[in-house]
């Protein structure tokens, strides 16, 4: 029987890191199933089947748009319902991207037990939104950089994925 884990990330970093750690949770075990949400359509494929997109929560140098950011929202919500009624994850993970957060959100009341969040690694000196927003919703939340364990109290070092 497989285990199924959502795994949550946006372009660029987030999506390198998502893949490294996939393929080294892969590695240690080949029945873990991941199930692949994203804010991104221009993400490459890599060969997964199981991606799930919707709209970012806030584009990068965009002005708030709180329209923009109910739809992409509401959006997450009805599709982490949906996914956590069809695959029963065992855990969900996220890489840093305000995505992260409606799904953390639904997930907490959808009763997935592993909510794990990682702080995006170019931080160094301050809190990301995303993370800040997840930190409640997590039972583990790690820093990649040593000098946020001074701003997270709770978090564990990770290093770099």
């Amino acid at each position: 029987m497989n285990i199924s884990i959502l795994l949550v990330y946006g372009e660029g970093g987030h999506h390198d890191q998502a893949m490294r750690l996939m393929k080294q949770m892969q590695a240690l075990d080949p029945k873990i199933d991941f199930i692949h949400v994203t804010d991104t359509v221009t993400m490459k494929a890599d060969g997964i089947e199981k991606i799930y997109t919707v709209p970012p929560i806030r584009h990068k140098n965009e002005s708030f748009n709180p329209l923009s950011f109910m739809n992409a929202y509401f959006k997450a919500v009805i599709l982490t319902v949906k996914l956590v009624r069809q695959y029963k994850p065992r855990a969900v993970i996220g890489l840093g991207p305000g995505i992260c957060i409606p799904v953390f959100m639904t997930c907490k009341i959808l009763n997935v037990k592993k909510r794990i969040f990682f702080e995006d690694w170019c931080r160094f000196t301050s809190k990301s939104f995303s993370g800040k927003a997840c930190l409640p919703f997590s039972t583990r939340f790690f820093v990649q950089n040593e000098s946020l364990k001074e701003l997270y109290r709770d978090a564990e070092f990770a290093g770099r994925l």
